[in-house]
């Protein structure tokens, strides 16, 4: 499923660098960066793009997917890229990184907990997590439905709370340092296109070369209660 998945739902390049995670890797001397689940590489792209790796001794990104890994390889060449769980990552040694980023990927996983006690044990001493998730609200409400609206088919889990998802991040063994939600929105654009793929009207992989052309956030549509959280945590 995952690589089918995988397939259909090529990545978007093009996005903002979040200010939290700029102002963290600003803040250290040197960068060693893993992203987990790094998909098609888009954030790593945009810290390249936004002149932000410049401190890295060492870039890493790990996906299950095969298919997104090697299109991670195209638009990240300079990095290395990894094939794996990230509720595994018994090949990667403790404390090998100062900085791990994770977004919109631990309510994929089938064991969040797993992935962040994982995650914990890679990251050096002081060093950062910063993760990004959604947080689903009673009156939440968007396309697909299993047991209720989901923001998306392969959500194993949406988190309640903005505290639910804190607490979670405290109990692993990490000090949250900063955290921030927002009302989520999708680009119009990136809605459009998806739809062109789903009806076979466009290919997938051509979707980069169309989108790096397209200005993405001048028009963008309101999720219905669901919200974005992103936080900042440290290894204690």
């Amino acid at each position: 499923m995952d690589e089918e998945y995988s397939l259909k739902h090529v990545q978007f390049l093009g996005y903002e660098v979040p200010e939290a995670l700029k102002a963290v890797i600003k803040r250290l001397e040197t960068l060693s960066l893993i992203d987990l689940g790094c998909g098609d590489g888009s954030m790593i792209h945009a810290l390249h793009r936004e002149g932000l790796l410049k401190k890295a001794v060492r870039v890493v990104g790990v996906d299950i997917s095969s298919v997104r890994i090697e299109r991670f390889k195209t638009f990240c060449p300079f990095a290395e890229a990894v094939v794996g769980d990230v509720c595994d990552l018994s090949k990667i040694p403790d404390n090998s990184f100062n900085l791990a980023i994770s977004t919109q990927v631990i309510e994929h996983v089938e064991d969040d907990v797993k992935m962040l006690k994982e995650v914990y044990r890679i990251i050096k001493p002081n060093g950062y997590l910063y993760i990004s998730t959604v947080v689903k609200g009673k009156m939440a409400f968007w396309i697909y439905w299993d047991k209720g609206f989901k923001l998306d088919p392969t959500h194993v889990r949406e988190y309640r709370s903005e505290k639910e998802f804190i607490e979670l991040l405290e109990r692993c063994g990490f000090t949250v340092v900063y955290w921030d939600s927002k009302k989520l929105s999708y680009s119009l654009t990136e809605l459009l296109i998806r739809g062109l793929i789903m009806l076979g009207l466009l290919k997938a992989s051509n979707i980069h070369s169309i989108t790096n052309r397209l200005k993405m956030k001048r028009i963008r549509v309101r999720v219905l209660g669901y919200r974005i959280i992103e936080a900042l945590a440290r290894k204690k």
